[in-house]
C-alpha cells in the first residue's frame, strides 16, 4: 500500500494517563489508557485516539514489551517514569522518550518548541 505524501511527515506521541488530562505519575505500564496525538511538519498536534491499557493492573515479566505492542506505531512516549530494563527495552525498538511531569497540553507544547521541533530533519 502505498503511503499519502501528506500523511509521511507525520508522527505519533503515546502518553500515559488516567484523566485524558495529567501525564500519568507512575510507572508507564499502569496507567489505565494512553492518549495518541498526531504531530504534523509545522508541529501542530491533535488528539487522535485514546487506548485502554489492558496491562494496567498485571505484574507480568517483560511488561514493557506488551505495553510496547499496544503503542508501537508511535515514535514518541511522553512519560513521567518507566524502568531501568523497560526504557532499554524500548530504546531498542527506536521509541524516543521523553521524561515530564504536569498538565499533558503543556508538556506537549513546550517539548514541540524545543526538544522536538528538530523532529523532521533528525
Amino acid at each position: 500500500m502505498m503511503m499519502d505524501p501528506k500523511e509521511k511527515n507525520r508522527y505519533k506521541i503515546a502518553v500515559p494517563t488516567n484523566d485524558s488530562n495529567y501525564i500519568f505519575k507512575g510507572m508507564l505500564g499502569r496507567a489505565l489508557k494512553f492518549v495518541i496525538f498526531e504531530v504534523d511538519p509545522n508541529n501542530h498536534y491533535q488528539l487522535i485516539e485514546e487506548r485502554a491499557n489492558t496491562y494496567a493492573q498485571t505484574m507480568q515479566h517483560l511488561k514493557t514489551l506488551d505495553v510496547y505492542d499496544l503503542i508501537d506505531d508511535c515514535s514518541v512516549i511522553l512519560s513521567s517514569k518507566i524502568g531501568k530494563a523497560g526504557i532499554e527495552r524500548l530504546e531498542e525498538r527506536n521509541m524516543r522518550l521523553i521524561f515530564r511531569k504536569g498538565n499533558i497540553h503543556d508538556q506537549l507544547n513546550d517539548i514541540l518548541k524545543n526538544e522536538l521541533a528538530s523532529m523532521w530533519s533528525s
